[in-house]
């Protein structure tokens, strides 16, 4: 029997203010729900939280795909520049 790590288990834990002054809601990932072929869920809870603004609820939430791209805005890196040659790996020329 295999199973497939379909949800993760979230629980709100508070709220915060972002930068333009909206509230959000605070979340904290506490495990996993993972489906075997029948259609069972079977739940691995790693963390519970402990801070007095949790209501008790855990919620099921599709499981995010961490290994896909994000787009980000942050500009380009500098490409690497190459050593003269010559150069010593690691050693600066110091005149002193």
């Amino acid at each position: 029997m295999s199973n497939t790590y379909t949800h993760d288990i979230v629980a709100t834990v508070g709220t915060y203010t972002d930068r333009e002054g909206n509230e959000k809601k605070r979340y904290q990932k506490c495990g996993i729900a993972m489906t075997d072929e029948d259609g069972r869920l079977s739940l691995k809870l790693e963390a519970m939280p402990v801070t007095p603004d949790w209501s008790g609820w855990l919620n099921l939430y599709p499981k995010k795909d961490y290994d896909a791209p994000q787009r980000q805005n942050t500009p380009p890196m500098e490409p690497v520049r190459q050593q003269p040659a010559g150069a010593t790996a690691g050693h600066d020329e110091i005149p002193f």
